[in-house]
Order: structure tokens, then C-alpha cells, then sequence
């Protein structure tokens, strides 16, 4: 893999304190928090990787990373009702885009999108799941990989995709979008209706959110 890297002022230890003090307490108000700045363009392509239909009335884009914990929050813990009540109806459309903190994350990425696109976020999802596991482990690539052959990538692919600068420079354009275009600085950043909120929001926000913007008219 090229050491694209050298350019790009990512900390290692963002992988802990990126998006640090975010508090997901039990008792956190109903109330969405304010949100920020608001795109009218968030430059959705049919390159995004995203569920729900193309027309819904709400679109949600989340910029993560796959060694974000709080990211790993999101993903585990708010995000499986909110597609079930909302992605799944055809009232919302949900987007994942990538934001890798650090390299781990980058290769990470890489493999979710170098399996068949229909098995996209079944990768994503399995590792966020086990996000201890393989991030933490003493060997990260390998443990890596050993979820991708369980989720029927071959070994050859998953070499073949590390070494894949195609998808690793999409990604980093990807990121340098986020930067550049939507000033994205921390994870998960979430847009609604590309307006920005902290992916800090429980669930019965996000659901106060999205119920008044599905009621509008």
C-alpha cells in the first residue's frame, strides 16, 4: 500500500479521543440537539453506499470510522431501530460514508468495499460489531481478515484489496470531501437533511428528529 499517509495529519489516538465527551446517558432530553451547519448540496452520487429508497423524504448521511468507538456505538446500539422503523418503511434513506481516523480504519474500509456490493454493509456491520476483537487484537490485519473469509471473502481478494490504491484514494477523496466541503472534524457526524449533528443523539432524539421532519409538509 502506497504511504499516502505522510500528508495527512490523522493522530493515531484519535482513534480514542475523536469525539471524546460525548455522554450517552439514559436520561439525555427527548429534544434533538441545535443542529449545525446545514449543505444544500451533500453531492449524493449513485457511487454512495446507502439503504432505503432514493426519493424518501429524509436522508440521513453518517461520516464514520470503523475504529471510532463511538462510531461502534452508533452502529450498535441506535442505528439497528432506526433502520428497522424508518430505512426499512421507505420513509428514510440512510448513507454511510467513510471518515478513517487512522490507517487501521483505512484498511478496514478498503475490505468492506473490495467484497460483492450487496454484502457492503454486512460488512460494516460486523465490524463495527466486533470492533474489540479485531481492532485490539496484536495482529489488526490479520483478525481483519479472518471476519472477511468469515463473511465468504477469499483470501487472494482480501491481499488483492490491500493493495488496491483505486479504493484506497476513493476513500481519501471521500475524506478530504467531508473536510473540505462539510467540515466534518470529529466521528460519527451525522447529517439530516444535510444539516449536521453531533452522532451523539439517542435514540428517542433521533426519532423526535426525524417523526418532525416527516411531518412537515
Amino acid at each position: 500500500m502506497r504511504n499516502i499517509w505522510k500528508n495527512i495529519a490523522l493522530p493515531l489516538m484519535a482513534l480514542v479521543f475523536v469525539g471524546a465527551g460525548v455522554a450517552y446517558a439514559a436520561d439525555a432530553p427527548v429534544e434533538p440537539p441545535e443542529p449545525g451547519a446545514t449543505f444544500a448540496d451533500m453531492k449524493i452520487t449513485a457511487q454512495d453506499y446507502s439503504q432505503g429508497p432514493a426519493d424518501a423524504k429524509v436522508t440521513i448521511i453518517e461520516y464514520a470510522s470503523l475504529t471510532c468507538p463511538h462510531c461502534a456505538h452508533l452502529n450498535n446500539e441506535i442505528l439497528p431501530e432506526l433502520k428497522k422503523e424508518y430505512v426499512k418503511t421507505g420513509k428514510v434513506r440512510y448513507i454511510y460514508r467513510d471518515f478513517p481516523l487512522d490507517k487501521l480504519a483505512l484498511v478496514a474500509a478498503m475490505v468492506a468495499r473490495c467484497g460483492k456490493r450487496d454484502e457492503y454493509f454486512g460488512y460494516i456491520d460486523t465490524f463495527f460489531a466486533a470492533q474489540m476483537q479485531w481492532a485490539g487484537a496484536n495482529n489488526p490485519v490479520k483478525a481483519l481478515g479472518n471476519l472477511a473469509r468469515l463473511g465468504g471473502m477469499s483470501e487472494a481478494t482480501f491481499n488483492s484489496c490491500l493493495k488496491d490504491t483505486s479504493v484506497q484514494d476513493a476513500i481519501l477523496k471521500e475524506r478530504l470531501q467531508a473536510v473540505n466541503d462539510f467540515k466534518v472534524n470529529a466521528t460519527p457526524t451525522v447529517f439530516v437533511n444535510g444539516a449536521s449533528y453531533s452522532g451523539g443523539m439517542s435514540l428517542e432524539q433521533f426519532r423526535t428528529l426525524l417523526n418532525w421532519l416527516l411531518s412537515k409538509s
